[in-house]
């Protein structure tokens, strides 16, 4: 299976050419129930993907993406889903595999700096890695260590 992403420049080509010109706008409830009834009647994705002007990669997505959405809502049987739409076993466990990726990714983004008025500087970046944010914590833990031990000292020569 070939794996792809469209750029947005590439819908707007697609959007142009009548047998896509649905890609990349919204799903509407009914093309997803006539998605559902072809596949179902064993249409092909090609098939589909001209009777909804879709690309036949987004119909499959939109498909996967229905199933997956039924497992893990709905509670119903993947194995059951995938004989009725009559899917590749390999192909959409790959997909369940990116997706988990993808959105795991989404949870790894950097951290934002707080904002500092006096920073003039605009070359540094506004985000900090999650590395450089440890090193940050760290180094407010051992101020604030520092701090104690300078009042600990006060509090033993004051006596």
């Amino acid at each position: 299976m070939q794996q792809y992403r469209y750029k947005r420049s590439n819908f707007d080509e697609l959007q142009k050419n009548e047998a896509t010109s649905r890609a990349g706008k919204g799903w509407e409830a009914d093309e997803e129930e006539k998605l559902l009834s072809m596949r179902s009647e064993n249409s092909s994705y090609d098939e589909i993907a001209l009777e909804l002007k879709r690309t036949s990669r987004s119909i499959q997505t939109r498909l996967y993406l229905h199933i997956c959405k039924l497992v893990e809502v709905e509670n119903e049987d993947e194995s059951a889903l995938i004989s009725k739409y009559d899917i590749d076993y390999n192909d959409f466990a790959l997909f369940k595999t990116q997706r988990q990726e993808s959105s795991f990714k989404q949870y790894r983004k950097p951290y934002r700096k707080p904002y500092r008025s006096d920073t003039t500087s605009g070359d540094k970046s506004q985000f900090t890695s999650s590395y450089e944010n440890k090193n940050y914590n760290m180094k407010n833990e051992l101020n604030s260590l520092r701090q104690e031990v300078h009042e600990l000292r006060k509090m033993v020569m004051a006596k």
